[in-house]
């Protein structure tokens, strides 16, 4: 097995793609715009991911699926409202309805892990996160995105907080260039950690931010830092669920080391599973190389962590025909009785 989500380049496998995956057996894969046109390809497409994964356990299959302007299944008629419309409402009965909704068109495509919810505290900066968050302050997330965080799990979905430490004051967006904020842990733990110090128990996974934190490391970004994520998000505050970098081709971390570099600090700064979301089949050979040069005792609690969360993925069966069509008339009369706030300043993760 190899310690990556690999993304995957259009609605169905390349030769190649078919190929490498087999061969190097990645844990995961996340799937974005580019993979989903129609309802029923999608499926077969996950399908043929999980026939492709040997072993007990069925490979991880992600996406961004947040709601607003990040959702990936825009194409076949679902498009839910954002984390900032639904808080807006102030109503928890509605968030758990968007909460069913998305995971009843995730489960029917045959994915089986949200990269969801976001846990920043909303800020003014166009940081990619505007539109995005649930709520100004720690509480008003906490409460959110808990109740959306639950109704997912009480529905076998597995799902991830993002972004650890927190980067709602990042001033710019890491999809562009690597944002600098500064704080002690003490100073992250008043306020921006707290809604994943919260959610920590109820959360089997968490994404690590590409940030530079000078205070906590000087040196590497927050996703490839052993004093954040070993330190910090492990040995601190103790968590031992399964943790995702942030993609590793976004100009954060693109601008400064390759693929193969970067899941290897990745994997050695304490992280399980580094995204390597755009051109895998690319970098895939190179990575593998690159792991297989870590020594066991990175790797082996690494497989542990990876295969306990596997072992509670499920896959469920599709809708029939009528009850898909039945579906996206009810998510379109949802979504008309939640109205979005305001126009959230452009970022590449609204357009992956």
């Amino acid at each position: 097995m190899l310690p990556v989500i690999a993304g995957v380049e259009g609605l169905t496998l390349t030769p190649q793609e078919r190929e490498l995956f087999a061969r190097l057996q990645p844990a995961g894969y996340i799937l974005f715009t580019r993979n989903i046109a129609d309802y029923e390809l999608t499926r077969e497409l996950t399908d043929e991911l999980r026939r492709l994964t040997t072993g007990p356990e069925e490979p991880i299959i992600a996406i961004d699926q947040e709601g607003g302007r990040v959702v990936r299944t825009a194409e076949i008629g679902v498009q839910l409202p954002s984390a900032a419309a639904l808080a807006q409402t102030g109503d928890s009965h509605l968030i758990a309805q968007a909460a069913y909704y998305n995971v009843r068109a995730l489960t029917t495509l045959g994915i089986n892990t949200n990269f969801a919810p976001v846990l920043d505290i909303a800020s003014p900066y166009a940081n990619a996160l505007p539109s995005r968050c649930w709520g100004a302050d720690s509480q008003e997330v906490i409460t959110n995105a808990g109740v959306w965080n639950r109704l997912l799990h009480r529905r076998g979905f597995m799902t991830c907080g993002k972004h650890f430490p927190g980067m709602g004051l990042a001033e710019c967006d890491p999809h562009h260039d690597l944002p600098v904020l500064h704080g002690t842990r003490d100073d992250f733990l008043r306020e921006a950690t707290l809604p994943f110090t919260a959610l920590m128990p109820e959360l089997p996974s968490l994404m690590v931010a590409h940030l530079l934190v000078p205070e906590i490391d000087a040196e590497l970004p927050t996703s490839l830092s052993p004093a954040l994520v070993q330190g910090f998000l492990r040995d601190q505050l103790g968590y031992e669920g399964i943790v995702f970098t942030d993609d590793l081709c976004m100009g954060a971390i693109a601008k400064r080391y390759t693929p193969a570099e970067s899941v290897s600090l990745a994997l050695r700064a304490g992280c399980d599973l580094p995204l390597v979301c755009h051109d895998a089949a690319e970098h895939l050979p190179a990575v593998a190389t690159a792991v297989e040069k870590l020594p066991q005792d990175v790797l082996e609690p690494v497989v542990e962590r990876i295969e306990r969360f596997r072992r509670f993925i499920t896959t469920q069966p599709s809708m029939t025909f009528l009850e898909w069509n039945d579906y996206l008339a009810d998510v379109r009369a949802f979504c008309a009785s939640v109205p979005e706030v305001g126009v959230a300043p452009g970022s590449p993760v609204q357009h992956y």
